[in-house]
């Protein structure tokens, strides 16, 4: 279940993009809890949607009982929250008690009609309102205390008391109590679009309605509510003073750190229109692993009404690195471009060879204008993601068939089979007339994979890769707009992530014995060789015969017609396969490797080993690698002669690992820049080769 973050001052910052890129305002995508298990369908298609799962209890909740514990006292209110609604009423924080020392340490939940009502006298008689209060001093109640019963503290249940003195509820009447009239995450948007349109609040109600099967009552909230919303929405910029106070804070950053770099524009009024910014750390990432783009425009900032676009990519580790950011005024053409425009000047000019992105018509027409040497792509998942809005409805039983069938139409082989069986499918399932059915075929050539193959995505469309960016979205939004610290922590969390990467050390398990393995091994970094690794091992399963003019045709052992076909060419060492796996992912297929096997090949050439996945892409900054040549050697002496007498014994491995960690922690905690590496070889100590290697 997807949920927006709170600010400080508990307003919802971050809602989830639903416009539908069909363009009609009534059409929008609403999207699903379960969504992950629909996504993990789709081979190499990958899951964005759900960037926040809260933790959700089961709605079979049994009383609370004295000595239950929680993990924290937001646990136990959630828990007390799903037993009160489904027995009848509502509850509330009623007061707490603090120290220094241990915080909050014990609170009183207690029913809604707790308490004794208080008359208030007014100033002025025509103000009071003789408004029925709704408490009646109820003893329901739940105590829960703070203990300290190991290194975490848990929340245990002292008091508990069910004793109501009033009509509990049914569910008819529960849903119109304030504790449970909530406007949905996916329904904000929806109403924020709606009101920009010119609707009224009467016709929002209405609409909403409607597309909850007709039924206002089926709404768990009401029109005052939306109107609240509303009001509350177009105050929020003037709460948070004002949008421009981004461009201070940006200001202030960059008096700390040189290398952040950001822009913007200001509408006619000198108000703050588009605002871009980037880390240093994330440039030179773009410099390595530029290659491959996904610009990701999944969320809204309501706060200042804006969109939240991100650039990531993605290391030789296979892990998700951070480019750059920025917030968009709208959704337009123009603004798309600007900030397309403004990420090129902060990456020196340089354009990826592929960028992937939402199906959004005007960010393609952007991407076409200002990337014209850039392959352009629309991401899988955002498609998979939306197809329930758009054909549950009209299919009902069917939809599980067709959502199969159009998995298995994205990962065919060739463009004539892709297009003979879309029509076949259309036909079979009735959806010809369907909208959304024509607007997938017309953009054909930009997501399905028979087309787009051909070149490079650097594995940016598996369902690895989305999860990976749901992670780093999550990170990213956890740090408020609203907060004065914004672009610090976003900064803190890409140093992090970028560099995530190149701390790893995975074990290499040879699982063939073939010298290709062995071979890929010492080159390709742990993630890629994971990749070729598979490949190898699915090549003995393959086939391959001789044919005319140096192809082969290769098919798997247990079919007896189709198959690939792999040219190899000796004179320069080119192989190339009609199912364009390299040249779609940079890892040499199985199809190729059964061919290098029959061609006696015990090495693979190096071209298709790509200095993209091996070990010595790094971001690890240039200016530290260009040190001298002998300190690269007393480097290499040194742990090289550690990992030789730490592996002797495993009390020593376990003691190296534990001083290596805090090592690196000093380390990255040190003052001074990457100008300011001092390479003083005196200062290594000497390391005696003959001790190394037991020749004492």
């Amino acid at each position: 279940m997807m949920t927006s973050y709170k600010s400080p001052n508990n307003i919802k910052c971050w809602i989830r993009r639903q416009h539908c890129p069909c363009g009609e305002l009534k059409c929008y995508i609403k999207f699903e809890e379960g969504g992950d298990s629909e996504l993990s369908k789709v081979e190499e298609a990958s899951t964005s949607e759900v960037i926040v799962s809260e933790s959700k209890v089961d709605v079979n909740v049994y009383p609370p009982y004295v000595g239950q514990t929680f993990f924290s006292d937001d646990d136990a209110f959630e828990y007390y929250a799903s037993f009160a609604k489904k027995n009848g009423f509502a509850i509330r924080r009623e007061s707490s008690k603090s120290s220094e020392k241990c915080g909050t340490y014990r609170r009183e939940l207690v029913c809604y009609r707790a308490g004794v009502a208080r008359h208030r006298k007014f100033v002025e008689p025509e103000r009071q309102k003789n408004r029925k209060s709704t408490l009646c001093g109820c003893e329901g109640k739940m105590t829960i205390v703070k203990e300290f019963l190991g290194p975490v503290p848990q929340w245990t249940v002292k008091r508990f008391s069910n004793e109501h003195n009033h009509e509990l509820l049914d569910a008819d009447q529960l849903r119109l109590l304030p504790a449970y009239r909530k406007i949905p995450d996916g329904d904000r948007e929806r109403i924020l679009l709606l009101r920009k349109a010119g609707y009224s609040t009467c016709h929002i109600m209405k609409m909403l309605g409607s597309e909850n099967g007709g039924d206002l009552d089926k709404l768990p909230y009401i029109e005052r509510d939306v109107r609240n919303f509303i009001q509350t929405s177009a105050k929020k910029v003037s709460q948070e003073k004002d949008v421009s106070s981004l461009l201070q804070s940006c200001k202030n950053v960059q008096e700390k750190d040189a290398s952040f770099l950001y822009e913007y524009t200001l509408d006619e009024s000198g108000k703050l229109e588009n605002i871009a910014w980037t880390y240093g750390d994330a440039v030179h990432a773009y410099e390595v692993f530029g290659d491959v783009v996904v610009f990701d425009t999944s969320y809204r900032e309501i706060t200042y009404d804006r969109l939240l676009a991100v650039w990531f990519g993605v290391d030789n580790h296979g892990k998700t690195i951070f480019f750059g950011s920025c917030l968009l005024q709208d959704e337009t053409f123009h603004s798309f471009s600007w900030a397309l425009q403004t990420f090129l000047r902060f990456m020196k000019g340089k354009s990826p060879q592929t960028m992937l992105a939402d199906l959004d018509l005007g960010l393609r027409d952007a991407i076409i204008a200002e990337l014209p040497n850039t392959n352009h792509a629309f991401c899988i998942w955002h498609i998979v993601s939306k197809r329930s809005s758009w054909f549950n409805y009209s299919l009902g039983s069917r939809y599980e068939e067709f959502s199969s069938e159009f998995t298995r139409l994205y990962t065919l082989d060739t463009v004539k089979d892709f297009e003979c069986q879309w029509n076949q499918m259309v036909n079979f399932f009735g959806v010809g007339s369907n909208k959304h059915i024509s607007l997938l075929f017309s953009l054909r050539e930009s997501w399905a994979l028979p087309y787009i193959r051909g070149y490079f995505h650097a594995r940016m469309t598996t369902t690895e890769c989305s999860k990976s960016i749901d992670a780093f979205l999550k990170e990213i939004l956890s740090a408020q707009t609203c907060s004065d610290s914004f672009f610090e922590k976003v900064g803190m969390i890409v140093k992090y992530r970028n560099l995530a990467g190149e701390d790893e050390m995975e074990d290499i398990h040879i699982k063939t014995s073939m010298p290709i393995e062995e071979h890929a091994s010492s080159i390709l970094t742990p993630y890629a060789f994971n990749l070729l690794q598979y490949e190898i091992e699915m090549s003995l399963q393959f086939a391959a015969f001789d044919m005319p003019n140096g192809l082969y045709l290769v098919r798997h052992h247990k079919q007896m017609d189709g198959g690939n076909l792999v040219s190899w060419t000796p004179e320069d060492e080119d192989i190339h396969c009609s199912c364009k796996e390299f040249e779609f992912s940079g890892i040499i297929c199985r199809h190729i490797l059964r061919v290098l096997a029959l061609r006696n090949y015990f090495h693979i050439p190096e071209k298709y080993l790509p200095i993209r996945w091996r070990r010595e892409s790094s971001l690890v900054s240039k200016s530290t690698q260009n040190g001298t040549d002998e300190w690269s050697q007393a480097f290499h002496s040194l742990t090289t002669t550690l990992y030789t007498e730490s592996s002797i014994a495993k009390e020593r491995v376990d003691y190296v690992q534990a001083e290596l960690k805090k090592v690196l922690i000093h380390v990255r905690n040190m003052q001074g820049g990457i100008n300011c590496v001092a390479l003083d070889l005196e200062s290594v100590p000497q390391v005696d080769v003959r001790v190394a290697n037991g020749t004492e």
